[in-house]
């Protein structure tokens, strides 16, 4: 993006490359870029962003998200760095934000539109997203494992019942290798996430004045909470990464970025973060230091794990408005579809690799992948579609016939094309 002096500081080369990648020059036919605009007007234009029927700045995260924990699982980049980063540990991150933000927005939207929210069409629309493909690939799982003589009852219990993330995190280190769909952890936070949230947001919602102050009280506690429990009491590093618990601050980031947004008065200053679009290159650059820099100890690390979902929030803010603007990357074809794959692709992704071993293929990492991409296509078009049209076909009764209009945006173009599904997680 191009300014005059008097409009923003000169940018370093580096920002200015990031942004001339971003816009791809005038190829997809938006022509330059537009001087800089107030933040009123940057509001208004944020605001019919959220409005429209597919956001692509929120297809490209999600297509981020899970190709970042594909390449971290897969190692496909280790020769690049020589070890192993934690690029599947910021890919589940991303995902996790993203689904507190699309549910909120959902909920909220709804709230706004009928004064109330009907947890029964909530509980009944992510039961269709959710788990026909999540129990299509338990019984996959549980066939292969048996076949291969690897199946163990008790840990399919719990994946089956959305515990693995407890699972993991009270395990022995010499049983992690066979957890039933170990995979499954972070769908296991996301739906104790989906259970409780609903019915806390409408009780804050009762007491609007105070309700980012308490959100941000319930996120500061959860920090000092896992503090504790790492720094004091010496808790397992597993326990911390995978259980609710200690994992649902996360979401909580991406919730209050939701009510931030929502709010006329909040929004306004969320939009500070959008006046250059050079500013864009901070989130992602900080994300990026954070895994190939080393950490020192334990505080340090705990401390990024804890700042990391607000750099994420304001990455995501960014990349609504100018995925929307001018990144035209963002609503290619491929970035949609990989979107659009990405629950299955996260889902499947482990059984793939297990598969390609047990048969002793060559090349584990890339035919794992291409395995993965076949399963992933294969599920959304045999089971997540069909289920998706099952479940819209059906509108809870107290609906007007056009009332579903308002919430098609955030609940059908965005939050149903699930993170995880999630990161991974589906919403």
């Amino acid at each position: 993006m191009s300014y005059s002096k008097s409009q923003a500081p000169r940018l370093p080369q580096i920002a200015q490359l990031w942004c001339r990648f971003w816009r791809f020059g005038s190829w997809a036919g938006r022509g330059p870029a537009q001087p800089q605009v107030s933040l009123p007007a940057i509001d208004q234009e944020l605001g019919k962003v959220l409005n429209t029927k597919v956001i692509s700045g929120l297809d490209a995260l999600r297509a981020l998200a899970v190709s970042l924990v594909l390449i971290d699982h897969f190692r496909l980049a280790d020769h690049i760095f020589g070890v192993r980063r934690e690029l599947g540990s910021l890919g589940v991150m991303i995902f996790f934000v993203l689904s507190g933000f699309l549910i909120t927005s959902m909920l909220l939207k709804e709230h706004r539109r009928t004064g109330d929210i009907s947890l029964t069409n909530f509980y009944r629309r992510r039961a269709y997203r959710i788990f026909p493909t999540f129990y299509c690939c338990w019984i996959l799982t549980t066939v292969v494992e048996c076949l291969a003589h690897q199946f163990y009852w008790k840990t399919a219990v719990v994946s089956f019942f959305y515990f693995m993330d407890y699972g993991r995190g009270f395990a022995p280190e010499n049983v992690q290798p066979y957890l039933h769909m170990w995979i499954s952890w972070s769908l296991a936070v996301e739906e104790k996430f989906y259970l409780l949230w609903p019915v806390l947001l409408l009780f804050l919602l009762k007491k609007r004045p105070t309700l980012i102050r308490v959100m941000v009280s319930i996120i500061l506690g959860q920090w000092t909470y896992r503090a504790i429990l790492y720094l004091v009491f010496h808790v397992r590093w597993i326990y911390i990464y995978s259980t609710f618990d200690m994992r649902a601050d996360t979401l909580l980031v991406g919730c209050l970025l939701a009510i931030l947004v929502e709010n006329d008065r909040t929004r306004l200053l969320c939009c500070g973060l959008l006046r250059w679009q050079w500013l864009s290159i901070l989130p992602p650059l900080a994300l990026a230091l954070a895994v190939i820099v080393p950490l020192a100890n334990k505080p340090v690390y705990l401390f990024v794990l804890s700042i990391q979902p607000l750099i994420i929030a304001a990455m995501l803010l960014q990349a609504v408005y100018w995925g929307s603007k001018s990144w035209t990357i963002c609503s290619t074809g491929l970035v949609r579809m990989t979107a659009h794959l990405s629950y299955a692709l996260y889902l499947y992704h482990p059984l793939a690799s297990q598969i390609i071993y047990l048969i002793h293929v060559r090349h584990l990492g890339y035919s794992a992948a291409a395995l993965t991409l076949l399963m992933a296509t294969a599920s959304y078009y045999l089971v997540e579609r069909p289920f998706m049209r099952m479940r819209d076909r059906q509108k809870p009764r107290h609906e007007a016939p056009g009332s579903a209009g308002t919430i098609q945006p955030v609940a059908i173009a965005v939050a149903e094309q699930s993170v995880f599904h999630k990161s991974a997680n589906p919403h």
